[in-house]
């Protein structure tokens, strides 16, 4: 009785620690449409709980180049500052239309067109990302468009340190489950050898 008292409420204390080390926060993705911000650049931060769907849909820019940016979280066991950009369509017609993945200190920059399709791109740490569409003040375009995933980088060391922590509850579980059956047998030992002694006093 005493052994199945010890081990259920072993076992609630480590499904408790299970599911605050694996918690499952609420995403949201917000669009992000390349004509209603044309002309007022502004940083928007991205992090696992929210993230960005930039959309053009073919329409004239009123300006040669309309820009957005994006900043990654806080540094912290989960995610980087990085910033990535996973294409989720591309169809550009017109070969003078070109889009940019840059970061702010102009290092790291790429250029796609009607030859060139992005795929995944991710800024390094600690850089503002920034996806800059040109030439589409020329004319509109009703048959190209693209669709661009902005979130913020997994760091690799996450699943490792899962693991680890795995590991650890279960030798703790382990070692737990060793000790509840020792002090029960340590228990129902006393017990007979009390038993043992009450029986020879009576006798």
């Amino acid at each position: 009785m005493i052994l199945e008292r010890i081990r259920h409420v072993f076992l609630i204390n480590v499904a408790f620690i299970l599911f605050s080390l694996f918690p499952s926060t609420k995403s949201e993705t917000r669009g992000l449409h390349f004509l209603k911000n044309c002309g007022q650049y502004k940083v928007k931060d991205v992090s696992s709980e929210l993230s960005y769907m930039v959309t053009w849909h073919g329409e004239q820019m009123p300006s040669p180049s309309c820009k957005l940016g994006f900043s990654g979280p806080i540094a912290d066991t989960i995610y980087t500052r990085s910033v990535c950009y996973d294409t989720i369509s591309f169809q550009v017609k017109d070969c003078k239309v070109v889009l940019q993945f840059s970061e702010e200190n102009g290092m790291k920059a790429s250029n796609y067109s009607c030859t060139h399709k992005p795929r995944v791109w991710c800024a390094e740490n600690n850089q503002i990302a920034n996806i800059d569409l040109m030439g589409a003040n020329l004319n509109s375009f009703n048959t190209s468009s693209f669709k661009i995933l902005v979130t913020a980088q997994k760091k690799n060391t996450l699943l490792y340190l899962k693991i680890g922590i795995s590991v650890g509850l279960v030798c703790l579980c382990v070692t737990g489950i060793l000790v509840a059956v020792c002090c029960f047998k340590n228990q129902q030992k006393k017990k007979r050898d009390s038993e043992l002694d009450y029986t020879r006093l009576t006798e």
